[in-house]
């Protein structure tokens, strides 16, 4: 094969047999050579998307042999990564909330917070039936599908300014048997409907415009328009509070994914807007403020 991209001399990943333990280790030193910190979690994600094998498996046979068509589909993946493509666009499935989604570049690939605001959504909305739920900026569709398969008999919308993002939510929504729970549009913010929800969701963009080009490498592989929330990054989320007057019932409730920097702007658009709401901020797993809940008019969902 020549010089392999692996270690920078002329011996290929594939020119001896590798031990899954071996392997590992070649893979993870390798994705660290090239700035990627999380190497030994995603050394173990490309092996066992490559040997088909769980974390259990994975474990157990570490003395296994991999087979040279197997080790050529590993370097394949590497190939691709040490040009920090997010690896999630290579195996074409990103794990979020227990589930895994199709992503691909036109979608932005789903984050451990957007499943605290899922969480929020579950744990507010627990006792109640029949709600309808608008997801705004809806991507590969994590929000509506998860919600459609734990809240089995609500009503959902979801949309999106991508035609090629609702396709792939679409394709996501038919893998979780939940295709006809929800009505995809596609379209920016609520340009399709004049319907009022008991709950609004959405994880639009909130990365301020001059802050692009600092961020990780691999970001630069994600959609601009999911990324891009404006001059300040707030731009996107404050159209949908003064939009959200329009699609709100008295007792409705707004979840919002937010920069930690926003939330004070935020608040103080939304008790313009709704002069009677109550409003909440929780917080990541780092304590940065990421979850805005807004009940407009004071009222909790009833």
């Amino acid at each position: 094969m020549g010089k392999s991209i692996l270690d920078g001399r002329s011996k290929s990943l594939i020119a001896k047999q590798q031990s899954i333990q071996s392997l590992h280790s070649l893979i993870a030193s390798t994705l660290e050579q090239h700035g990627i910190t999380e190497n030994h979690i995603e050394a173990d994600i490309i092996i066992m998307d490559t040997l088909a094998i769980n974390r259990v498996e994975l474990i157990s046979s570490q003395d296994s042999i991999v087979s040279t068509d197997q080790l050529h589909s590993i370097e394949s993946i590497i190939t691709r990564r040490i040009h920090r493509e997010p690896l999630a666009y290579i195996l074409g499935y990103q794990p979020f909330y227990g589930l895994d989604f199709a992503v691909n570049s036109n979608v932005l690939i789903p984050r451990p917070e957007t499943e605290l605001l899922v969480e929020e959504i579950l744990n507010t909305t627990i006792s109640y039936n029949n709600l309808s739920v608008a997801d705004i900026g809806t991507g590969s569709g994590v929000i509506a599908v998860t919600l459609a398969i734990m809240r089995g008999n609500y009503k959902f919308y979801a949309v999106d300014q991508s035609a090629a993002a609702v396709e792939l939510a679409k394709q996501n929504a038919k893998a979780h048997n939940v295709l006809g729970k929800i009505d995809f549009k596609t379209g920016h913010l609520f340009a399709n409907t004049k319907d009022k929800f008991d709950v609004i969701v959405s994880n639009l963009p909130y990365i301020p415009s001059s802050r692009l080009e600092q961020l990780d490498p691999e970001l630069s592989w994600e959609p601009l328009q999911a990324l891009d929330g404006g001059t300040d990054g707030s731009e996107v989320i404050s159209k949908l509070i003064y939009e959200s007057v329009l699609h709100v019932k008295p007792d409705s409730t707004i979840f919002l994914e937010i920069d930690h920097s926003h939330s004070d702007k935020l608040i103080n658009i939304a008790n313009k807007i709704f002069p009677a709401s109550s409003i909440q901020i929780k917080q990541d797993l780092q304590g940065f403020d990421r979850i805005l809940i807004i009940n407009p008019f004071g009222r909790n969902l009833t």
